[in-house]
């Protein structure tokens, strides 16, 4: 028998891992278990890239300055851990890696006492993390290697009760601020492409399908949105749709001031961005703040601008300077937000042009 290479071993080291974190996921009743499926599943996917880069070729041992000598950790080379396999494996904004991602920062937030609430408020995010792992095996691995027949749909029983919306706002209560803060804020600095994407969030309408059962049906199938009835979409926009309160937490970090806004998108643009003409001619266009002297100030587009309490004024998100850089960067779309067309900045490349 031929023996086996040394990728292959460290692959089905990934499958273990990740049918024991889906294994604890789907105990509820056992302590830690959210927190052991997102270290089982941390570990799943390390094992998983690195399995694929030793069958590629590629070296992921960290080396010292000038390139000669490997960094050693107790006389072995180190090797890349899962935040840096994300950069060689998927692009920038690709969903899959930022679910990971996510993942990754929401490890050391995991506060036990909380764990069975947050659970439910990840649970789209959870989905997608162990599909993207069964996309990504079969992707690189081919089908023999799937996990389909092991890895089981999650369900709570309150997505499944007509109160669902209202169980899932007074969890999002009992929570600890930072927690829920962390959650919005990651969202938030998320491309919108990255948002709506199921591989980054996975939601889903459970409905119960009614007449006899024939020998084709399953338990359970995805429905694409065009075989849906009007009744069925409906079903769906309802459950989508919760009412949140509007109290934005005074949190400055990660935020930007109107003056830093207008540096970031102009250094990026090659365009000149002002404060006082041009940004603020664009939130007024988006709407993503009130007026000035309005009397709810923090009633913003918490995506893209918060309300500063105790300073008395707004600051702006990453993801509100994606969307300046992404949209201005046409001329056209330029002039329409800003009232005045693009005006080059001295020795500045335009974004079109570097892109090019």
């Amino acid at each position: 028998m031929a023996q086996r290479p040394k990728w292959w071993h460290q692959l089905q080291a990934a499958k273990n891992e990740a049918r024991l974190g889906v294994d604890l996921y789907n105990r509820p009743t056992e302590s830690r278990s959210l927190e052991g499926f997102v270290v089982h599943m941390h570990l799943a996917w390390l094992y998983l890239l690195h399995a694929q880069f030793v069958r590629d070729g590629v070296d992921f041992r960290y080396r010292e300055k000038g390139g000669r000598r490997f960094v050693k950790v107790d006389g072995e080379p180190k090797t890349w851990e899962l935040a840096r396999c994300l950069e060689e494996a998927f692009g920038d904004d690709d969903p899959v890696r930022r679910n990971i991602e996510f993942f990754i920062k929401l490890r050391n937030r995991i506060e036990h006492r909380y764990e069975s609430l947050l659970a439910s408020v990840v649970a789209g995010k959870v989905q997608a993390h162990v599909l993207n792992f069964e996309e990504t095996l079969v992707r690189v691995f081919g089908n023999k290697e799937g996990m389909a027949d092991v890895l089981r749909f999650p369900v709570f029983m309150s997505s499944l009760t007509p109160d669902a919306v209202d169980i899932l706002k007074k969890t999002h209560r009992q929570l600890p601020k930072k927690l829920t803060t962390f959650i919005r804020e990651f969202d938030a600095a998320q491309p919108e492409e990255v948002q709506s994407d199921w591989r980054y969030d996975f939601r889903v309408v459970l409905l119960p399908q009614t007449g006899p059962k024939t020998e084709a049906d399953a338990v359970m199938r995805f429905l694409r949105e065009e075989e849906m009835t009007p009744e069925q979409k409906d079903a769906r926009d309802v459950v989508q749709t919760i009412i949140r309160t509007k109290q934005v937490p005074v949190q400055n970090k990660g935020k930007h001031k109107p003056s830093a806004v207008a540096k970031k998108v102009s250094e990026q643009l090659g365009f000149e961005f002002t404060v006082h003409g041009h940004h603020t001619r664009a939130w007024k266009h988006y709407g993503v703040r009130p007026e000035g002297g309005a009397d709810r100030p923090e009633l913003t587009d918490e995506k893209y601008c918060v309300w500063d309490e105790p300073h008395g004024d707004y600051l702006y998100t990453d993801a509100w300077v994606r969307k300046l850089v992404k949209d201005l960067a046409n001329p056209s779309t330029f002039k329409k937000v800003t009232g005045s067309g693009p005006k080059k900045l001295p020795g500045a490349a335009t974004r079109s042009a570097k892109a090019s």
